[in-house]
């Protein structure tokens, strides 16, 4: 077992209330497998089947939604606290034109859906402490999906990147975040493209709202409403 997956095992949400034994024992019980993944690789769909589940130990998932023309939209993201794999049980997420791509070098832990709902015949003790994580991941993940909607519902660029900068504010308590995001897939996760999202980000330094770094953002003031 490797230290990073230790380390998951002592630190993830997944795995909260679950002694390192257990989380041990649970390995072999349920099947799991740790995979790494480079960036911008597509997790195969023999992995992302609708019966099995990605636990997010090391690096960030994005979640991408791609028509019958092979364009791609952005749905959200996922770092080292998440999962994936989650939406569609019961159908075969592939069929449904759902990818996950590494967006960083991202080691990932697969453990097969059912034998998390369906405890074994050795009535583990961590079966049920593991149910009741998952379930509230899913709502994190609802409130993940639902906080796109929410920011994309907006009317202007400005409003949109007001938005998503606000909700990462609230999470983290500060006036000044760094996001996971670059500036390319910023721009997807707004539905804009990268140009419209420089300027509009520039113009919004001018204006004293924001100041940026990179990553990093600084939100200055309150913005008047239109």
């Amino acid at each position: 077992m490797s230290d990073l997956l230790i380390h998951a095992f002592q630190t993830h949400p997944m795995f909260r209330d679950i002694s390192l034994t257990d989380c041990r024992t649970l390995m072999n019980c349920l099947g799991c497998r740790e995979k790494t993944y480079q960036k911008d690789q597509i997790i195969a769909a023999t992995e992302n089947s609708s019966r099995q589940i990605g636990i997010v130990i090391s690096g960030c998932i994005h979640i991408i939604k791609e028509d019958i023309w092979g364009r791609r939209t952005f749905l959200t993201y996922t770092g080292d606290d998440g999962i994936f794999g989650e939406m569609l049980m019961g159908e075969n997420l592939s069929e449904r034109g759902i990818l996950f791509k590494a967006a960083e070098p991202t080691t990932i832990l697969i453990i097969p859906a059912d034998r998390i709902l369906h405890p074994c015949r050795n009535s583990c003790p961590f079966h049920h402490k593991l149910s009741r994580n998952l379930f509230d991941l899913l709502s994190r993940r609802n409130a993940a999906l639902t906080e796109k909607i929410e920011i994309t519902s907006k009317s202007s660029l400005r409003e949109k990147i007001l938005a998503y900068l606000s909700l990462e504010a609230q999470k983290t308590g500060s006036m000044k975040v760094t996001i996971p995001l670059s500036r390319s897939e910023m721009a997807d996760y707004l539905c804009t493209n990268r140009s419209a999202l420089s300027r509009e980000l520039a113009n919004m330094k001018k204006d004293g709202i924001l100041d940026y770094d990179l990553r990093t953002f600084h939100l200055l003031q309150v913005p008047e409403s239109k």
